[in-house]
Order: C-alpha cells, then structure tokens, then sequence
C-alpha cells in the first residue's frame, strides 16, 4: 500500500523552514516523497491510498528520552520479589499502556530504569509486531548504590567489581543504555538533591563496560558536585542536570555530553499541594530545587549544549504519553526555546542522542515512516500536537483521531 498525505504544512525536523503546502509519500515502512505538492509527483493505482490534512501540520513520530514504563507496583507485588506471576501480571499493564502511547503519537520512548528484564521480551514482542508499542531503548535495572536513589528499579551496587557486574548483567540481558543513579533525588526519601551517592571511580567503571559494549551511559543528576564528577567519567547524557555552572556546560561542550532536562516533571513536583497526592518530601525537595534547575537549563541551552526531550514520565501524577510530553515542550517554550527547536528536541535531536538518525526522527526519502498528522500549527501553538488526526509507525496506521 502506498499512502499519500497532501495538503499539509510538513515540518520534516531538519531545521528547514515547514512547507505550507506539502505532500509525503510512504511506501511499505519507508518515506519515498516529501516535498511541496507542486514538485513531489503523486502515483496513481488501486493501491494507493489518499489521505487529506486539510491544511493540519505533518511532523515525525515524537520521541521521549527520559520514561520510566514501570508504572505502578502494589506492596505486595513488591513483597513477592518478582515470581513469574508478578512479572506476567506486570507486563500486560505496562503493554496496554504502551499501546495507548503509540496512538497518541508517541513513536519511540528511553525507558531509563526497569525493575525488571520482563521490558527486554516486551521489546522484542513489538519488534516483531506481535504487540503494538513504541519503539523502545532501554536501560534495564539502574545501577545505584546501596539504599540510593530510585532503589525500586535499580541494582544496588558498592565498589568497582559490583558496579562492573551490573553493568556486565544489563548488558547482557539487552540494555541499549546503563543507567546511573548518581546523586539523590525528589522522589526518594531519606536522601538530598545535595548527595553524591556514586563515587566517579564508580561511574567511570559502568562508562567503561558500556563503552567497551558499544552501550551509552545515562545518569540521573541533581547537583553539581554530582555534574562535575559525571563529566570527568565521560556519560554521554546528564538526566535533569539540575545545577549546571559555566565550567560543567564547558566540559559537557567538549565531550558532547547531552543534556534531558525533565523541568516539567519538577515545576508539577514542586508547585503542587498536598491534595495531588504526591509525597511532601518530593514536593518539598522539588520546590527548593525548581529555579535552580530552569536556570541550569537556560544557561546549557544559551551556550549550545544538546538538548533531547525527556519527561520522567511513569508515576500518576505525570503519566506516560503525548500530554505529558507537550507539557513538556510548552515549559521548555517557555524558558527561551524557539517552536521548532524544542520540536526537533523530540524528533531529530532524539535520535541523533539514540545515534539512529540515519532511521529516524526527520520526515526524509528513506526514513522509516513514524509520522504524526495534528491539526493546527505547532509553531504558533504547541498544544496543537494534542490535536491528533492519525499516527503512523513504520508505515502502519495506528490510530485515527489519537485514538
């Protein structure tokens, strides 16, 4: 089946001007035609199909780099430690959450830490199109220290053997990235923002074993100290990066260390009351850390760091999927990023952070075809990518009117 999308506005994600008046083209999984309708040449036959956007906007599948699939666990799944039933019981939500993900326009997701490895045999079921989901890169088990941040969904490791054990064991059982649980956080309790919680003898250590694996290393990071240390073991992207200075910003420049900042995730953290039913701690904490963190951005933003979106999306008061995401974009707006540039911030600029650019993320002749049909104009209003007219994956359409 051929598919022919016309009378769009495309923003193909390659920092070219949209076309107002453009046509796509998708054959198979694959884009063979994108260019203003007058130049690109329709074919005709019986198995072509013609879809109208009716002046709507046409832009590439949308990208999170900063996820956590999870969900939710009760007690007393956690009481039993992962038996075949909790992992079964658990994968089929998190599918049919995934599911609902990709027909809202969300193609492709990073998850940056599991509880589990029943996420590699998810992957591997929407790989080969025996369930629907987006395209996942994943992390595994976190590797944190002992009683450290986000413990739940984390091997919890001491000295130099453990941590190269851990990131030896995620690898093998598939992680494309080894996640680092370097310093405190928001969200767990007992801790500060303020700790370091790996040492970056440790950290160099799990850079090491990814790097020797051709793997990527993600890190989790609230302070500076934190920053500093994760830029001398060379990670290749700091998550949240919530107090960055010039000589951090210097060195994440020279080694070209990307920057996920997940604002939104915090300003809800830390801007709502008792009544939404997140901890005190994490509301407090993320109060405390909010400007800091907008500014950090701001300034990593100014001096040219690469920025790919991520929402820390997964616990109830953010939940996974394009809403989330567009609050994201809207925040990211809001503190000096242009339309476009925070566009391809989920588009181009993740997948050249999940090096697959050559693949995805720009609507050009022989990508595969992760297309999202809005109406509206994103530039002029972010909120239009909500308005969700059809989603295609590798050429497949998955949902009509986000659903």
């Amino acid at each position: 089946m051929t598919i022919i999308i016309q009378n769009a506005r495309i923003i193909d994600a390659t920092g070219s001007e949209p076309i107002v008046n453009g046509t796509l083209i998708v054959d198979g999984e694959h884009i063979i035609a994108v260019g203003p309708s007058d130049v690109v040449q329709a074919p005709m036959g019986d198995d072509v199909q013609v879809i109208d956007a009716e002046g709507g906007t046409v832009l590439p599948g949308l990208m999170d780099m900063h996820v956590h699939i999870a969900g939710e666990m009760s007690i007393q799944e956690r009481l039993e430690d992962f038996t075949p039933r909790v992992v079964t019981a658990h994968m089929l939500r998190v599918m049919a959450t995934l599911e609902d993900v990709v027909r809202g326009g969300v193609t492709t997701l990073r998850d940056c830490g599991f509880p589990h490895h029943g996420v590699f045999a998810l992957r591997e079921a929407i790989n080969e199109d025996r369930c629907l989901g987006p395209r996942l890169f994943l992390s595994g088990r976190a590797l944190c220290a002992t009683g450290g941040h986000g413990a739940s969904i984390s091997v919890q490791v001491d000295g130099l053997a453990a941590v190269r054990r851990a990131a030896r064991a995620e690898t093998k059982a598939g992680a494309d990235w080894i996640k680092l649980m370097a310093t405190g956080g928001t969200a767990t309790p007992g801790e500060r923002t303020l700790d370091v919680q790996l040492s970056l003898a440790e950290m160099a250590a799990a850079v090491g074993e990814a790097h020797r694996r051709g793997k990527r290393v993600c890190a989790h990071c609230s302070c500076l100290e934190g920053a500093r240390a994760l830029v001398e073991a060379g990670v290749d992207s700091i998550e949240h990066g919530i107090v960055l200075d010039d000589d951090v910003i210097q060195g994440m420049l020279s080694k070209d260390i990307w920057l996920v900042p997940t604002v939104k995730c915090t300003a809800i953290e830390g801007q709502s009351g008792r009544e939404s039913g997140i901890a005190d701690f994490t509301r407090e904490k993320a109060a405390r850390i909010l400007k800091t963190q907008m500014r950090s951005f701001q300034r990593a933003l100014a001096a040219g760091v690469q920025v790919a979106l991520g929402t820390d999306a997964g616990p109830p008061y953010l939940p996974l999927g394009r809403e989330s995401l567009v609050l994201e974009l809207a925040l990211m707006i809001e503190l000096g990023m242009t339309p476009l540039d925070a566009i391809q911030s989920c588009t181009s600029q993740a997948a050249r952070l999940l090096r697959v650019e050559d693949a995805l993320g720009t609507l050009e002749v022989g990508k595969l075809a992760d297309i999202l049909v809005v109406d509206g104009n994103p530039l002029e209003d972010i909120a239009a990518l909500n308005r969700v007219r059809w989603v295609f994956k590798g050429g497949q359409l998955v949902a009509i009117g986000g659903q």
